[in-house]
C-alpha cells in the first residue's frame, strides 16, 4: 500500500532539519551569492551524501541493535529530545539567517559539503538518536521523503539566495519558525510513543 503519509512526513522532517543554521548552510549561501547556484546545490549535495552514508549506519544500527522493546523506547526518549533541543535552538535564533562569510573550505563545493556534513558532531548525535527513531518509526518511503525534502531545502537555499537575497533574508525567519515547530511536533511525538503506553493511555 502507497503509504502517502510517510512520505510526507518524511519530507517535513528533512525540511525541517535542512532550515536551521549551520556550517553546511553558511557555506550553501556563501557559494550561491559569490559563484553560482550550482555551486551551492554541489555543496547541499554532499552534505546528503553524508546523510546517505549515516542514514545507511543507521538503518544497520536499528535492524541488528534496535530489536527490543527497551532499545527501542531509549533511542525514541533520547531522539526525541535532541529533536526538542534542536526545536528550542531554531526557534531562539529564527531571525538569524546563514552567514555568508561562515563554513569555507578549499575544494570542489561537493567536497566542501562532504566533509562539513560527515564531520559535523550535530549531525552525527542526530543520526544515532533522531535519526534512529526516525528510521525505525518509518518505512522506506518516508525515508525517501526525508532525503527529497533535504534536496528540495538546499536546492531552494540556492536559487534563493542567487536570484532573490533581500527577498530570501525578509521571508527567512517565517521558514525558520515552521522549521522550529515542525521539530517540536516530531520530537513530542517520538516521546509520546513513550509514554502514551505506560500512562496507559
Amino acid at each position: 500500500m502507497f503509504d502517502l503519509s510517510g512520505i510526507i512526513a518524511g519530507i517535513l522532517l528533512g525540511l525541517s532539519l535542512g532550515v536551521p543554521p549551520g556550517p553546511v548552510n553558511a557555506a550553501i549561501a556563501a557559494e550561491s551569492v559569490k559563484k553560482s547556484y550550482a555551486g551551492g546545490i554541489m555543496i547541499g549535495l554532499g552534505a546528503m551524501t553524508a546523510d546517505f552514508f549515516y542514514l545507511i549506519l543507521t538503518v544497520i544500527g536499528v535492524s541488528v541493535l534496535l530489536t527490543g522493546a527497551t532499545a527501542r523506547t531509549l533511542i525514541s526518549v533520547v531522539g526525541g529530545l535532541i529533536l526538542l533541543y534542536l526545536a528550542v535552538s531554531t526557534l531562539k535564533n529564527f531571525r538569524s539567517p546563514p552567514e555568508e562569510n561562515e563554513g569555507k573550505l578549499l575544494g570542489h563545493p561537493y567536497v566542501k559539503g562532504l566533509s562539513l556534513a560527515i564531520t559535523n558532531p550535530m549531525g552525527i548525535v542526530w543520526w544515532a538518536t533522531a535519526g534512529a527513531a526516525f528510521v525505525a518509526l518509518f518505512n522506506v518511503l518516508g525515508v525517501a521523503g526525508f532525503m527529497f525534502g533535504l534536496f528540495a531545502w538546499i536546492t531552494s537555499l540556492s536559487l534563493a539566495v542567487h536570484y532573490a537575497k533581500s527577498k530570501f533574508k525578509a521571508l527567512y525567519p517565517v521558514i525558520m519558525l515552521a522549521s522550529g515547530l515542525c521539530m517540536l511536533a516530531f520530537g513530542v511525538i517520538l516521546i509520546a510513543d513513550v509514554v502514551r503506553p505506560v500512562l496507559g493511555l
